[in-house]
């Protein structure tokens, strides 16, 4: 199999049927809202400018950067995809014998895409409402009044201290008052640049012009060039998110009258999916402890295949059939089938169709859910930039490279091989669950790694 051409598995199911399509179903509350217990989420809401509420009639679930919504209006969902990509210059073996360039220094990066993914949701979704100045404000007065330095903060800056110290981007990481990265609870007030770039974000009338081809992109484009990375200016230019409507999300049908969406490769949501989909199969009246460790070797092995699935998956302008394969472990047929294959023990790994090593322990992924008013949900490569202060992702070790496993320990995967222009798998699993009458609806998703 090439990253290019269609994946295949040995533990592929018989042919079964794809749920492609938006299970029917009618809401019954009034004006098609959802009930009033499900009210505004008060820790955000007041950060959007109380008196202009954002009202767009959706269910927003969003990390860095997949965006999933359910409109209600419509009974469908659509995904912003935009995700990181590999520079034009990347190639599959880029890192051979030097492993750690794909998580540390300018070569890691991939072309970012989280600003453009959320301008493109706040044009697509957006109220009109409410300004996109006003999104960035509450940010920016974090950067000028300081904020406090967290627990896991502290902790990841303390763990990389020497190599804060040695890369001379990183300084505003470091207290001046001590000579030290940032304790917990100590005020960071150091990040000026940062805040100078977020001012000029959000007073332009075209942010992502402004970034992707304006004098923040030239900035950048120079110091990718000085301190040895591959980014250029044409890969600012080139990048887009996408807009991936109703036909290629991924839904599953549960029992109950409940359902499942998600967002396609190059999303984990799939994977999460069909985890879901095979546990919705049994039944355990959890009254013995006997019941409560079934139900954990049901979702323990439940988990294996359905992470030996995501070895399939690819990002699908690479891998021609990953949507499909998406669609086929989501289905009822594939996990009735992974439900006659699970036994009372454990088996070797190629009994479930992949190779698992346990990931180490990570941070760093934030997940954000976030529901309105009207039912409707919305430390990197451990260098900076020191023109805008934008602190660099590491996502070019979500790539799999020949023969070399990546952070997270996952064997490397062929549909997940480097190419130019290429969105890394994620394990990032953004998940809507609605009840088809429409009486409950919940964004959820995890952080993490794998």
């Amino acid at each position: 199999m090439t990253p290019e051409g269609e994946a295949s598995s040995s533990n592929a199911p018989p042919p079964v049927q794809y749920y492609n399509t938006f299970p029917p179903g009618e809401y019954d509350g009034e004006d098609g809202n959802l009930p009033p217990e499900y009210g505004p989420f008060d820790e955000i809401e007041p950060l959007i400018e109380p008196e202009q509420p954002m009202k767009i009639r959706t269910l927003v679930t969003a990390v860095g950067l997949t965006v999933l919504v359910f409109t209600l209006t419509t009974k469908q969902c659509t995904v912003i995809d935009a995700r990181e990509v590999a520079p034009l210059a990347a190639t599959e073996d880029m890192y051979r014998d030097k492993w750690n360039q794909s998580r540390i220094g300018w070569k890691a990066i991939a072309v970012p895409g989280e600003l453009h993914g959320l301008r493109t949701a706040f044009e697509k979704f957006g109220s009109g409402k409410v300004e996109w100045r006003h999104l960035l404000k509450p940010t920016i007065d974090l950067l000028v009044e300081g904020y406090p330095t967290s627990h896991a903060l502290a902790k990841a800056l303390n763990q990389n201290e020497a190599q804060i110290r040695a890369e001379p981007t990183m300084k505003a990481f470091i207290n001046p008052e001590t000579g030290r990265v940032f304790q917990p609870g100590e005020q960071i007030k150091t990040r000026q640049n940062l805040l100078e770039t977020m001012r000029l974000l959000a007073n332009s009338s075209d942010p992502i012009k402004e970034f992707y081809e304006g004098k923040i992109m030239e900035s950048l484009v120079k110091e990718f060039q000085k301190n040895g990375g591959i980014i250029t200016a044409e890969d600012f230019k080139n990048y887009r998110s996408i807009i991936h409507s109703t036909e290629n999300v991924i839904y599953t049908k549960l029992k109950n009258g409940r359902a499942v969406c998600g967002a396609p490769p190059p999303s984990g949501s799939a994977v999460a999916q069909a985890i879901l989909n095979v546990m919705d199969g049994f039944e355990y009246d959890m009254k013995s402890f006997s019941d409560i460790a079934t139900l954990y070797h049901h979702f323990l092995e439940s988990s294996k295949f359905s992470y030996a699935a995501r070895s399939w998956l690819g990002d699908p302008s690479f891998v021609g059939n990953a949507t499909q394969i998406a669609r086929n472990i989501t289905s009822r047929g594939w996990a009735d089938w992974v439900r006659t294959k699970i036994t009372d023990r454990t088996h070797p790994d190629d009994y479930y169709g992949g190779s698992f090593e346990a990931p180490p322990v990570d941070h760093g992924t934030t997940h954000v859910s976030i529901i309105d008013a009207q039912g409707n949900a919305v430390l990197g490569a451990l260098v900076s930039s020191e023109s805008t202060g934008i602190l660099w992702n590491n996502e070019m070790d979500d790539f799999s490279t020949p023969g070399h496993p990546n952070f997270f320990g996952f064997p490397p995967s062929p549909a997940n091989f480097i190419r130019p222009g290429k969105r890394p798998m994620s394990s990032q699993s953004p998940l809507i669950i609605y009840n088809t009458n429409g009486t409950e609806l919940m964004a959820v998703g995890g952080a993490g790694g794998s």
